[in-house]
């Protein structure tokens, strides 16, 4: 039996009331480092012990990495109560509401036959197939107009869509909203194209059951949801308010894919007699780091006041050094990963296995990261690396990483059969969503350093961090 004393073991006194806050809107602040897996975690299980049922609380996370971490904690901490608990992307959670509610016989278009849709559309039009995808996509995710020219291709492409009884990516999320939409409320519709009558859904029955069955919504890194992700929520936590959101204003880094940081600003205005706890005990990082962070992020705007502070001692000192080019910073890293770990030959590193004595640590190539604003940065840093034989591994590079990782998901969603639950709620372990974020592209059982841009860089950790070409017009990029 799960007891209060096993839910309240190793939580702060500011945890302990995000824990056991169960009723009404609740918004966490949460910073960096400060256990918010662990709070998350700890509150489902408070939830379960006050007498709720585990199929009636949903837990809406951004990555695959984060989701698998709390079903772990959720599992080891509840055992057989967790398998019923929803866990997952918001993309999962929108592909579990269309299963239950439109006819199996429709697809998932992936980006090439969203070109090849929109090409013969497209005739006399100066909008490229591709670039059209991406206005499209926009225009979803952001749920608003977009100019004359964009709506009219929106409204025969969503025709052509409806016509070939398909999806594409963005609809995962779109459509759950329409089906929302059946129930009144003051939230408006998004906006729909000619034609769509394949996939309108008319069953106010499946609305009410979904607007009824959560009854604890918990959204993690609430600052990074866009628009529709934001409207999904709206709908599903109008029953009984509910919601808890847990972020942190100081992290939001994806207003370029959408995301609306007002959403985490104004949730006191969004809902009636929020209660607001922020956690500031930082378990990860130095009171160094957190001193130089603290001092920067203070003079950010748009953000919700708090300081970090350490549990940790004082730390190493930040090393600020200057290079002539990117060549020399490229060289001065390798030089300093060379010293930690011993050389790069077999027999140097083995050597230095025994006889390592820096700073008392031994480091192996993974405990390092590279990370820079743009990857065109990565370029020098990756020539040094390959001239001395240091390993490493480039995470997300290229604009068509994203591509690649959607077109993935739709091929995996195509080939799922298994029938839906009547609660609506996709069993454990008969769906695994595919939308990777960096945090879940990154293979942390190899040994080599890794390469990455500051944004591909939120939800991982190493020893020894690289920041390179911290210069005006870089960071911060203009």
């Amino acid at each position: 039996m799960l007891t209060t004393s096993r839910i309240f073991e190793g939580l702060n006194e500011s945890q302990k009331m995000a824990v056991t806050t169960a009723k009404g809107p609740v918004l966490i602040v949460a910073g960096p480092g400060t256990g918010k897996t662990l709070t998350i975690v700890r509150r489902i299980a408070y939830l379960i012990q006050q007498g709720a049922k585990p199929e009636n609380i949903l837990v809406v996370t951004f990555t695959n990495r984060a989701a698998r971490e709390m079903e772990e904690r959720a599992e080891a901490l509840l055992g057989s109560h967790a398998k019923n608990i929803f866990i997952g992307t918001f993309h999962l959670l929108g592909l579990s509401i269309i299963k239950n509610t439109l006819p199996d016989n429709f697809v998932i278009y992936n980006r090439d036959e969203q070109v090849s849709l929109l090409k013969p559309l497209l005739k006399g039009s100066n909008t490229r197939a591709h670039e059209a995808v991406e206005k499209i996509s926009k225009v979803k995710n952001l749920l608003e107009d977009a100019d004359d020219e964009i709506n009219k291709i929106y409204a025969a492409y969503q025709s052509a869509l409806n016509e070939k009884a398909a999806l594409d990516f963005d609809d995962l999320i779109l459509k759950p909203i329409e089906i929302l939409s059946n129930l009144p409320s003051n939230i408006p519709s998004p906006p729909r194209g000619e034609g769509d009558s394949i996939f309108k859904a008319n069953s106010k029955e499946a609305a009410e059951r979904y607007r009824n069955i959560f009854n604890y919504i918990i959204v993690d890194e609430y600052q990074d949801i866009n628009p529709a992700q934001y409207r999904l929520m709206r709908f599903l936590s109008n029953s009984n308010g509910n919601i808890c959101a847990v972020g942190d204003s100081d992290q939001a880094i994806y207003a370029f894919r959408g995301a609306d940081i007002t959403n985490f600003l104004n949730f006191e205005k969004d809902f009636k007699a929020v209660k607001q706890i922020t956690l500031t005990e930082n378990y990860r990082s130095t009171e160094v780091i957190l001193n130089a962070s603290n001092s920067m992020i203070k003079n950010n705007k748009n953000r919700i006041e708090k300081e970090l502070c350490p549990t940790r001692g004082e730390g190493r000192l930040i090393t600020l050094v200057s290079a002539p080019d990117d060549k020399a910073e490229g060289e001065f890293i390798v030089k300093v990963i060379e010293a930690r770990i011993g050389g790069t030959s077999h027999y140097q590193m083995m050597r230095t296995k025994e006889t390592n004595d820096f700073s008392g640590e031994s480091y192996s190539f993974s405990d390092f990261a590279v990370i820079y604003r743009t990857n065109a940065q990565a370029r020098a840093i990756e020539e040094a690396f390959a001239a001395s034989g240091i390993p490493y591994q480039v995470i997300g590079k290229g604009a068509s990483q994203q591509s690649k990782e959607i077109e993935d998901t739709v091929l995996y969603m195509r080939s799922i059969i298994n029938p839906a639950p009547e609660t609506g709620v996709v069993p454990d372990g008969s769906l695994e969503e595919k939308l990777l974020t960096p945090a879940d592209i990154f293979d942390q059982r190899a040994d080599a350093v890794a390469l990455l841009t500051l944004h591909m860089s939120k939800g991982l950790e190493f020893k020894v961090v690289f920041v390179a070409g911290v210069e005006e017009e870089i960071i911060p990029y203009t």
